[in-house]
């Protein structure tokens, strides 16, 4: 079976988006996202989460990462699908994009239905 950020990455590749949008696996560099995407000048990291835990279940690794990325004029993400059948009436997830930008401190920027609708968020911030 395949876990369930993989899913998630499944369902962004048929999104079909414009640009240049990859999955990276690194051993190497703790913390690194799992998602770059370019378009139109702008790069961007997307850390994928398919869960519903506190947090979003981000390593310290992850969080450092992000912070110093933000520091340095980068940008970054982390998408989560929400599991949660509760949440919805329609049985269907929901995604929420977050940001890090001090430790312990994930902001919520959107919650859409649609992960179409996340990706034109991002791409417009």
């Amino acid at each position: 079976m395949k876990k369930a950020e993989s899913l998630l990455w499944n369902k962004i590749k048929k999104l079909n988006l414009k640009g240049q949008i990859f999955r990276i696996e690194s051993n190497t560099i703790n913390g690194i996202p799992d998602v770059f995407w370019l378009q139109k000048s702008k790069s961007i990291w997307i850390e994928l989460k398919a869960n519903n835990i506190k947090n979003c279940g981000l390593s310290k690794y992850q969080i450092n990462w992000h912070i110093k990325h933000f520091q340095n004029g980068g940008k970054s993400f982390i998408l989560r699908e929400c599991l949660s059948q509760r949440a919805s009436e329609t049985l269907k997830p929901s995604y929420e994009l977050f940001v890090v930008r001090e430790a312990r401190d994930l902001v919520l920027v959107c919650s859409e239905p649609k992960l179409s609708q996340i990706f034109q968020k991002i791409f417009s911030i």
